[in-house]
């Protein structure tokens, strides 16, 4: 007799589009397909786990509103799948048992996915903390009032979902990299590129998984956007360039040649230096120089100052002034006291004085019938401190012949060999390559080609811009890091694009998270960012999304030991105290937490299981390393060196069911086996007729009278 359909001609529309989707999802097509649809998720998720990380695959497939939603269709289909056979008979308990279990592990593992916690608490030796960093940021405001009656208040915290890549990885290109909207950003190397790649041609749907992108605040004024993100960042100082200076037929270097990196940035006032800031460099035996030059006058005329080897440079040098376009060169020695007239102009030029000692003169512009004539001073070997006259639109270089500089004149900076690098006005590189007795000048290309530097014996050397960050004024620029998948979050700089608006006051910039430290400071100038309005000023911070676990662990001893004659950590492990509020102990002794032995650990006060793991480590730091300097500042008797561990606490709340669940699905298969076999005689014997099929309750009901 063949089966009862649920789904009658004589049911009204709605009533058998319910029974009919009911059907649907007890079925056991329905069953096949959505489980080889998670097979195959499941096996994404390994992929993606393997190739990208723990984070990577929690954003892109388990925290996913799509894999939640395939888990509950699983749900519905083992419940509707039991619930249609209702009522069930006494053969069918381990059936039963098993969805149950089923049913029980599957909520045991969503409890776990929105409640559970995976934070990393980084220790000094000596020090406790009862906070845990998760690898997620969100943003806070703090509003200060113009009128000092009215206190301050903070907004947040603000949630931010990001993501574990940077933002233009998603869409495979690199339009939104920072520095582009001041300029050219080039930078060597294909290594983001190919993994941008990577990620878009892999059949992983990043592009499903929430992200916090656009405007994520707005109340009372005040509107916060978020334009792009860097899952890891670093940052740089701008005005600056990176240049490459060697040669690939460089004699006896093999076939990679022989090339030295310079890195320079231009500092606000070269004669007074400024924190470490470099801007001069010595490579392939000559000196390289970087400065910013604002107007397009003294821009043009950087390029054109170039001496003219046939005139000689005597004793004093030779003198270039450009004015209006126009070149004029002189010896100083047959200039001094006199004036020169620079073409039909109508200026002259007198040189009043000609120091050898720097390497410097000084010269006035006399513009028509003035008699306050405008004062340049020109240094030879310091062409970055050089003093024009701007007002009558005159600038100049003195170039005097080093070819037979001894090596005291060397070590001063007089080199027979020097290259000037310039941004000009347009925030284009312009370059000066002095090799005595010529210069040759021009633009100089930011994307890496070649341009001649200095001629050797061995070779000749070409120059290469790996990078360059143009800027108006001193500043700190972030930049993007390659991906790396084993590279711990703590380790990691963090940075978002954001517009701020304020009252109407809008600023868009760059601010870095405030990095998981084992000693929170305050936040650096790019850590924090202040809008002002007409009433109010707002600072903005990206800080780590931290759990305060109830109870403080302090870190007694941490060890680490190596391999043999390698750098490489073969273990690591942390004796820990568990502390209460009242730093009273809370276990009887120490306990050691290895690599592969956690431990467990229950807050009394609230009951919840913690699991430690032992994660990493950071340092060690020794004095004079800026860490170092600040974490010990506050310490009468620092030691000789200082490590952090790193500890993972893992918080699941639905560990005890999951294994409820799990215990279920055991007892329900074991009882389905020996129930079915051996006490109801369900086994067909020999010679049985297959009984015919009977209505269930259910059908009996749903059959038309």
């Amino acid at each position: 007799m063949a089966r009862h359909q649920f789904v009658q001609p004589s049911h009204s529309i709605s009533v058998r589009l319910c029974l009919g989707l009911y059907e649907f999802l007890a079925s056991l097509k329905f069953a096949v397909v959505l489980i080889t649809t998670l097979a195959v998720v499941l096996g994404l998720g390994t992929f993606v786990e393997s190739a990208y990380g723990t984070e990577a695959v929690k954003f892109g497939v388990w925290n996913t509103w799509w894999f939640t939603l395939l888990n509950a269709l699983l749900a519905v289909s083992i419940f509707c799948a039991a619930a249609i056979r209702y009522p069930w008979k006494r053969y069918q308990t381990g059936f039963v048992i098993t969805h149950i279990g089923l049913l029980t592990l599957l909520a045991g593992c969503f409890i776990s996915q929105r409640g559970g916690i995976d934070a990393q608490m980084p220790l000094l030796e000596g020090s406790e903390g009862s906070r845990a960093f998760e690898d997620s940021h969100h943003f806070t405001l703090r509003i200060e009032s113009s009128k000092p009656s009215v206190k301050s208040s903070i907004v947040g915290p603000i949630p931010f979902r990001a993501g574990p890549f940077n933002w233009s990885e998603y869409a495979g290109s690199h339009a939104n990299l920072p520095g582009e909207s001041q300029g050219t950003l080039f930078k060597t190397g294909t290594a983001t590129a190919e993994k941008s790649g990577s990620l878009t041609r892999a059949s992983i749907p990043w592009s499903l998984a929430p992200r916090d992108k656009g405007v994520i605040y707005q109340q009372d004024g005040i509107l916060l956007e978020v334009l792009d993100y860097l899952s890891d960042s670093s940052a740089a100082l701008a005005p600056s360039v990176s240049l490459r200076i060697g040669s690939d037929d460089f004699e006896g270097a093999g076939a990679r040649g022989a090339w030295i990196p310079v890195d320079l940035t231009w500092q606000p006032d070269p004669l007074r230096g400024s924190g470490g800031i470099r801007h001069r460099a010595t490579a392939g035996g000559g000196t390289v120089v970087f400065w910013k030059i604002s107007s397009k006058p003294e821009t043009d005329a950087f390029v054109l100052a170039t001496p003219e080897p046939s005139l000689g440079f005597g004793e004093k040098g030779q003198l270039v002034l450009v004015a209006n376009g126009n070149v004029f060169r002189l010896l100083v020695e047959d200039s001094i006291g006199k004036r020169v007239p620079l073409g039909d102009s109508g200026m002259h030029a007198q040189v009043t004085d000609f120091q050898s000692q720097l390497g410097a003169v000084r010269t006035q512009i006399f513009r028509g019938d003035s008699k306050s004539p405008e004062e340049m001073v020109l240094v030879a070997d310091l062409p970055e401190v050089s003093v024009h006259a701007p007002q009558a639109g005159v600038y100049g270089a003195l170039w005097i012949d080093r070819s037979v500089a001894s090596a005291a004149e060397a070590m001063e900076g007089k080199a027979r060999s020097r290259i000037d690098v310039v941004q000009g006005y347009d925030r284009k590189l312009y370059y000066r390559c002095w090799q005595t007795p010529r210069v040759r000048s021009g633009e100089l290309p930011s994307d890496g080609t070649s341009v001649g530097a200095f001629e050797m014996p061995r070779a000749k050397l070409q120059m290469q811009v790996e990078r360059f960050l143009p800027a108006d004024r001193l500043e700190v620029v972030t930049l993007p890091r390659n991906f790396e998948k084993d590279k711990a979050s703590s380790a990691k700089r963090r940075a978002a694009k954001v517009r701020l608006i304020v009252d109407g006051t809008s600023e868009d910039f760059w601010i870095a998270g405030i990095p998981i430290q084992p000693v929170m400071e305050e936040p650096s100038s790019a850590e924090t960012h202040t809008v002002r309005s007409a009433s109010r000023a707002i600072t903005l911070t990206m800080e780590p999304d931290e759990i305060d676990i109830g109870f403080l662990v302090r870190l007694d001893n941490f060890e680490r030991r190596l391999d043999p004659g390698t750098s490489q950590a073969s273990h690591f492990s942390s004796v820990v105290e568990f502390l209460g509020p009242n730093k009273k102990p809370l276990v009887a002794r120490p306990v050691t937490i290895t690599m592969n032995a956690p431990i467990d650990f229950s807050d009394p006060a609230s009951g919840r299981s913690y699991r430690l793991f032992q994660e990493s480590f950071m340092g060690p730091w020794v004095p004079g390393d800026e860490l170092f300097e600040r974490f010990t500042r506050n310490q009468q008797n620092p030691p000789n060196k200082i490590e952090a561990s790193v500890l993972t606490v893992n918080y699941d709340p639905g560990r005890g069911i999951k294994y409820a669940g799990s215990a279920l699905i055991v007892v329900g298969i074991f009882t389905m086996f020996y129930m079915k076999a051996y006490f109801f005689g369900q086994h067909k014997k020999p010679g049985m007729k297959t009984p015919s099929h009977s209505p269930t309750h259910v059908e009996q009901r749903l059959l038309p009278t």
